[in-house]
């Protein structure tokens, strides 16, 4: 299928190359210029640089000629604006990434049938949309399916992670942090450069093959 991705952040990134390994046509679109450039370096797929939400630049890229349309920004306004966008230019299925409940209450409202929070396990739930719309049967697709699980991981006091921010650790295609709860049980707000503290709970979306490694660096 051709697929038009929209921010190659984590959740980008990751789909873009499960996609990519199952023999799709993908495209990328981003704002950012070194994210482009990092992506058209590593990557043999269409790279446009533009903001989703300027109808000239999100014209440009040709949205129509694409089967699925995922705007997977780290806004949820620019994801339901860019779906919205897109419907209008005549894309035939959308996908948006809304973390706010209640702004995914109201995508849906406005005709976005299919939303994805990143705390529900984001990229398994888009690939299996993926699946339904290619028409390929459960049995048939079970091969290339994405081996992904939820896991809840508390920081041990001696884990080799501590002290490092996210972006240092290894393994960053095998694994992305959703939510981070402190000692006293509450989210925080968190980046990439966000430093690992010990007693932490990271809340994350790791692929079922390397949940033993990715444990290993937590605890």
């Amino acid at each position: 299928m051709k697929i038009l991705i929209v921010g190659a952040g984590r959740v980008g990134k990751l789909l873009l190359k499960e996609l990519k390994e199952n023999g799709h046509d993908i495209a990328v679109m981003d704002i950012n210029e070194d994210i482009c450039k990092e992506i058209s370096n590593e990557y043999d797929v269409l790279v446009f640089k533009g903001d989703v939400t300027n109808i000239d630049e999100l014209t440009n890229v040709s949205p129509n000629d694409y089967e699925i349309f995922m705007c997977l920004t780290g806004s949820d306004e620019k994801n339901i604006l860019g779906c919205l966008l897109a419907k209008e230019l005549g894309v035939p299925r959308v996908i948006a990434r809304v973390s706010d409940p209640r702004l995914s209450k109201i995508a849906n409202k406005l005709g976005i049938a299919d939303t994805v929070c990143p705390e529900e396990a984001a990229a398994e739930k888009i690939l299996s949309l993926i699946r339904r719309y290619s028409g390929k049967a459960e049995e048939s697709y079970e091969k290339d399916f994405i081996g992904v699980e939820r896991i809840d991981i508390k920081v041990s006091k001696n884990a080799p992670a501590i002290g490092k921010s996210i972006e240092e650790l290894p393994l960053k295609d095998h694994w992305m942090v959703l939510r981070i709860k402190d000692r006293n049980g509450k989210y925080i707000p968190f980046s990439s450069s966000f430093i690992i503290q010990p007693d932490y709970i990271l809340e994350m979306i790791v692929k079922k093959s390397a949940v033993e490694a990715i444990r290993a660096l937590f605890t």
